[in-house]
């Protein structure tokens, strides 16, 4: 033992040995803060000269490796990582909006963002509109007439799964002088990259099929540099950059993305298929079913599936939801999605429950709308589940 005092050896007993060869998967580096050798190494790693970190809230090494990996799968120049889906949102509208300005979103945008836009953006005195990104007219008249700096779009709608022409709707918002935002959440760059299609930025709800476990909390946004850059400054002013446990929590899922979304899309097209053959369904909602009226569009964009959610118009309204939902035995009610787990939803109490009565009507969400995340269980164990739960259904019905 040294000759120091046990209460100053117990703080610096040990030395960190870091092995000369590299581990095969990522360490953590759960640590908050970093040491400097002297004033010159503070000065270079301060100015970016140098690569080194500094303090928490301004990122750590497992951030940096995320963020690269999530900009080299999106054809992205830069990203950067934050604590949630909205903080990255949040994030991308405030380096592209600055002080002031006009947003234009779809009307099919998630409710949290929905939220966001009403109660912090349109509060804080920016102009926002909603138009339906399938209506082409429709968006070139927003466009023209609002002059917006944010053309702000979904690849894949929560929960009815509409497409976005993103090459179309891209080349609209450039040729009115809009920054592209484009959430693509459900597709994941395993599926689509926007910016191959014009978007200028990519977010990402990570919590979701990029971390895939239902154990992530956190958002990135991808695209340009400057505008990447202007997010991170923002994100490290607000205390909303990305958690180092997170960042290696979403590294662990993303080795498996690929794979993971190839099964989620093809058990998302099995159980609309068995959806569609249940008389007690008004109507399913997935693009990769050739009676979607985006079909041509859906395999154009995506050749590789649509992912997993499913959405469906179960007859008799929210009685019969409550009755369908008690007799699931294995799929559980979550309101989240993208987990190797199938979970369902119910979007008027959960991620549409803040968006007005009138607004889900016109938008298609009904009182009978509910929405499923197909997991990666065997298609035929999560159609029988279903199956049973609609032969409750009709078994009360002839009660």
């Amino acid at each position: 033992m040294s000759d120091r005092h046990i209460d100053t050896a117990a703080v610096h007993a040990g030395r960190l040995e870091i092995p000369t060869n590299a581990p095969s998967s990522p360490p953590l580096f759960q640590a908050s803060s970093y040491e400097f050798a002297d004033l010159a190494e503070v000065a270079a790693i301060y100015g970016g000269e140098a690569n080194g970190k500094i303090y928490g809230r301004y990122g750590g090494p497992n951030g940096t490796q995320l963020e690269r990996a999530i900009a080299e799968l999106e054809g992205a120049e830069a990203a950067v990582g934050a604590a949630a889906g909205m903080s990255a949102i949040d994030a991308a509208l405030a380096a592209t909006l600055g002080q002031g300005g006009v947003i234009v979103a779809t009307a099919e945008v998630y409710g949290g963002t929905y939220t966001l836009l009403e109660n912090d953006y349109r509060k804080a005195a920016f102009d926002v509109h909603y138009v339906d990104q399938q209506d082409l007219s429709a968006v070139l008249a927003s466009l023209g007439r609002h002059r917006p700096k944010v053309l702000y779009l979904e690849a894949l709608t929560n929960p009815l799964m509409h497409v976005a022409d993103l090459p179309a709707l891209c080349a609209l918002g450039h040729e009115a002088g809009a920054t592209v935002i484009v959430d693509a959440t459900f597709a994941t760059p395993a599926l689509v990259r926007p910016i191959e299609h014009g978007a200028d930025l990519v977010a990402h709800s990570v919590g979701k099929y990029i971390g895939g476990h239902g154990d992530v909390g956190a958002g990135i946004l991808a695209g340009k540099a400057d505008l990447v850059e202007r997010a991170r400054a923002y994100l490290v002013r607000k205390g909303a950059t990305l958690p180092h446990f997170e960042a290696w929590l979403a590294l662990r899922g993303l080795r498996t993305l690929a794979l993971r979304m190839a099964r989620h899309s093809s058990n998302a097209l099995a159980v609309a298929s068995h959806l569609a053959a249940e008389p007690a369904v008004e109507r399913v909602h997935h693009p990769s079913r050739p009676d979607h009226a985006q079909y041509d569009l859906a395999a154009k964009l995506y050749p590789r599936g649509t992912g997993g959610i499913v959405a469906f118009d179960l007859a008799g309204g929210e009685p019969a939801v409550d009755r369908f939902l008690r007799d699931l035995q294995t799929i559980a009610i979550v309101h989240s999605l993208g987990e190797v787990a199938t979970t369902i939803s119910y979007p008027s109490v959960s991620s549409h429950r803040n968006v007005p009565a009138e607004m889900r009507r016109a938008l298609g969400v009904s009182a009978g709308t509910l929405r499923i995340s197909a997991g990666i269980e065997d298609p035929g164990d999560i159609t029988r589940d279903l199956s049973r739960a609609f032969a409750g259904l009709g078994e009360r019905a002839r009660a």
